[in-house]
């Protein structure tokens, strides 16, 4: 599921590339990963028609204003930016996503770090702790809206939990002479070392409590008993009639393909595979569990049927991104808590005193409201819908 935030800016036309009263002049908006659907850019007052007045390239991050713009014209750029967080694998969430739902990150908008001179390499930011995929390394010239973006890995590297930007010698080259800026979420009480070893246990109490797992492709397999339903017949030819049609319910939903079906004997060796044509498997919607309906006889045992197929999800789903969030973040808040016996909840100066929260009562109250919403997103999925 997509995640848009809205943004804005006030610039002028001195802001824009070009002379003042030039066409096809442009400007490379502030922020990343703006999208081209709802935007509105008025000049002077005047609503601008996409196509017709400006274009947009996704790619660059730019506007180019196809008629005339004049430097002392006031620009006002209303815009969405994709905030969207793609997670897959076997850990359900981020750092970012953890601070994001329970109120436990601050951003930080365009704190500036220095000029470029040329020969500095080592930066400081005014905030440790910043989160995993929260930052952005950005330079332009003093004064000015028309910034560009640094690369991690090429320009830069930055040591998160100390809040370190060490520029390479490209990003050395990059920034002379120019103004660097830097957007961010910290955490005020963990680093984000801290808070990565929250995620995995976050994401097997996802799979405990959806009895799902939830991320990328991966082969299991599952033990069946084979009927026991048979009886003897009392006409002739004498034997045991069986059902023919039995149904598996397999625990796992997010199935995309069966691997094999085989019966087994008494010691675990394979006696029979099925061919593709002797089952199908149903899933009737996401919240249930797959059935698997075989199309020829079981035979009786314990145990004697193994199934193995692949399952699991291209992208983590929206809302498990955010349960495994708010139970990390529970965990973050429980740590926090443990460490309030020393912060500072009221103090006097003089005839004067000044109270700035009950730490544990705030956290115990972030935790409650936390544990609310997991409730809510778990009646959505079935709350260990797999249970017997």
């Amino acid at each position: 599921m997509a995640k848009y935030v809205p943004k804005h800016e006030e610039i002028t036309g001195a802001d824009l590339t070009g002379s003042s009263g030039e066409a096809n002049r442009t400007y490379v908006l502030a922020n990343d990963n703006a999208i081209a659907a709802m935007m509105q850019i008025m000049r002077a007052e005047a609503i601008l028609q996409q196509g017709t007045n400006f274009t947009f390239d996704s790619t660059t991050n730019a506007i180019t204003f196809i008629t005339e713009v004049w430097n002392e014209q006031a620009i006002a750029l209303d815009y969405m930016v994709d905030d969207t967080v793609t997670v897959s694998g076997s850990v359900y969430c981020t750092t970012l996503q953890l601070a994001q739902f329970t109120g436990t990150g601050v951003e930080v908008y365009m704190e500036n770090l220095g000029t470029g001179d040329g020969s500095e390499t080592s930066y400081d930011t005014k905030n440790g702790s910043i989160l995993a995929n929260s930052y952005a390394v950005k330079y332009g010239d003093s004064g000015s809206n028309q910034l560009n973006t640094l690369t991690e890995g090429t320009d830069y590297s930055i040591e998160k939990n100390s809040g370190s930007v060490l520029l390479t010698s490209a990003g050395v080259t990059k920034v002379n002479g120019k103004v660097i800026y830097i957007n961010y979420v910290y955490s005020p009480k963990q680093t984000d070392t801290i808070l990565n070893t929250y995620l995995e246990p976050a994401s097997r109490e996802v799979d405990k409590l959806t009895s799902n797992y939830w991320g990328t492709a991966m082969t299991s397999y599952e033990y069946f008993d084979g009927y026991t339903s048979g009886y003897p017949q009392t006409d002739e030819p004498f034997g045991t009639q069986i059902e023919a049609y039995p149904e598996f319910q397999l625990k796992y939903k997010g199935i995309s393909s069966i691997t094999s079906i085989e019966f087994l004997d008494r010691i675990g060796d394979v006696t029979r595979t099925l061919d593709s044509d002797e089952y199908r498997i149903i899933t009737t919607d996401e919240n249930q569990a797959s059935r698997l309906l075989v199309n020829t006889t079981i035979p009786n045992g314990k145990a004697n049927v193994k199934v193995t197929y692949v399952h699991g999800y291209s992208a983590v789903p929206a809302l498990i991104q955010e349960l495994a969030s708010l139970l990390a973040g529970i965990m973050a808040l429980v740590n926090i808590s443990g460490g309030s016996y020393k912060d500072v909840s009221m103090y006097t100066l003089g005839r004067k005193s000044f109270s700035l929260g009950e730490v544990y009562i705030n956290i115990k109250t972030a935790i409650q409201t936390a544990q609310n919403r997991v409730e809510t997103i778990l009646e959505q999925f079935g709350n260990n819908y797999g249970c017997v």
